[in-house]
């Protein structure tokens, strides 16, 4: 009968074996010994070129471009909202009642001062009109016959008086019914566009009724609010740029004038800017932002805005140095659209990363893109690595290990 073994002295030299196999892999990643079929071990990582002695992968270059802090002039601005408001832009109403009979002009429709636009149904004033002008012509008649009935003393001075009286007041009737005839013929007050139509024939006005919008648009101009402390550095005969949201390029203004006091309600001072020019853009009543010049340095060290990493307060850059970065945390002073004033941590002729430092952190390698066009000097290829293996080999002389006998040792 065949003697069973007991299961406990088959499980030891199991426990034994995988013990071992656990020493084995771990005294071959620390480079102990080398054992070629564990993966990982130093011929799987030889045989990977990305990868160095102990395994770890290489960091590639990061492609960025660069741009030189450089001095430049730079300005500050304040921006203000408004709106496009038209020299003149008036509602013309009718004067008297009546019904319209006719619509000469309509919406877009460019008009002359004294140019007739619409006109009331008429006709009773045109007959009284005349009716005052006959009566206007007897009455100066007559007082010409009596002026010289006058001179022969054939009438009395208070009978030459009294037709005379009677003349001026003809005259005045006849002034009246050409007022009346007037009222009903609507003109225009002044050059400008018909922008909005409100009337159509046959419709029956009461005084006051709307009929027309008529707007001037030479000049325009545009009235913003500033804080009292920013007004104080603004004077008449500035220059201004508006932005419009329709277009890309801007309108240029010039402050035309200053209130001289300021709003209780708001503690802000109006400016009122004049538009140059005839912008086929700028609308009556387009949105636009004022951008007003508050201060300007002609020599301030500048980078461009994009090359700044924002961390809540802090702001920093990442400065090429050789073929690697290194992060520095910079002071900014003025601000334009495209630059940003440094006042502290950079020098000038520092060549900082513009596009691409989202991958970056102190030490990172680069790749620059632009080196041609920035004036970028790129570090010879070997460089690093001749440093690095000089380091090597103070090392190794420092820690009293030959370095010919280990040159012969990597040989055999």
């Amino acid at each position: 009968m065949a003697r069973r073994v007991p299961k406990k002295l088959v499980l030891i030299p199991l426990a034994a074996l995988v013990v071992a196999g656990g020493t084995l892999v771990v005294l071959d990643r620390k480079g102990v010994v080398d054992l070629p079929w564990i993966p990982g071990g130093k011929d799987t990582a030889a045989a990977d070129p990305k990868k160095g002695k102990k395994g770890e992968v290489e960091e590639l270059p990061v492609p960025v471009e660069l741009a030189r802090a450089e001095p430049r002039a730079i300005s500050a601005y304040y921006r203000a909202s408004s709106v496009v408001e038209a020299d003149r832009q008036v509602e013309l109403v009718a004067k008297t009642s009546g019904t319209v009979s006719r619509v000469n002009v309509e919406e877009g429709a460019w008009v002359h001062k004294g140019d007739i636009l619409a006109e009331l149904e008429n006709e009773r004033e045109h007959i009284q009109l005349t009716q005052t002008e006959l009566k206007e012509a007897d009455q100066l008649r007559e007082l010409k016959r009596r002026q010289a009935l006058l001179d022969q003393n054939l009438v009395t001075q208070e009978e030459f008086a009294t037709v005379t009286s009677a003349h001026e007041q003809a005259k005045a009737d006849r002034e009246l019914a050409r007022i009346r005839l007037e009222d009903t013929i609507l003109r225009a007050p002044f050059d400008g566009q018909v922008t909005e139509r409100k009337i159509v024939p046959g419709q029956h006005l009461n005084p006051s009724d709307p009929l027309f919008t008529l707007v001037d648009f030479d000049p325009l101009r545009v009235r913003i609010h500033l804080p009292e402390a920013v007004a104080q550095r603004v004077a008449p005969g500035d220059e201004v740029q508006l932005d419009l949201e329709s277009v890309q390029h801007s309108v240029p203004a010039v402050v035309e004038r200053v209130a001289p006091v300021v709003d209780p309600g708001t503690s802000t001072v109006r400016l009122t800017l004049l538009v140059k020019g005839h912008p086929e853009d700028l609308r009556v009543g387009g949105f636009v932002k004022a951008r007003i010049v508050t201060d300007t340095r002609t020599q301030a060290l500048s980078i461009p805005k994009l090359a700044l990493v924002e961390e809540g307060s802090l702001r920093s850059v990442f400065v090429a140095e050789a073929d690697s970065v290194r992060k520095v945390e910079v002071a900014t002073g003025l601000w334009d659209e495209t630059h940003v004033e440094v006042l502290d941590g950079l020098e000038e002729g520092s060549y900082v990363v513009s596009l691409g430092q989202g991958g970056l952190r102190t030490g990172s390698r680069i790749d620059v893109l632009n080196a041609t066009q920035v004036g970028w000097v790129a570090p010879p290829k070997d460089s690093t690595k001749t440093a690095q293996d000089g380091k090597k080999k103070e090392k190794d002389t420092k820690g009293n290990v030959s370095v010919a006998a280990s040159d012969a040792e990597s040989a055999g």
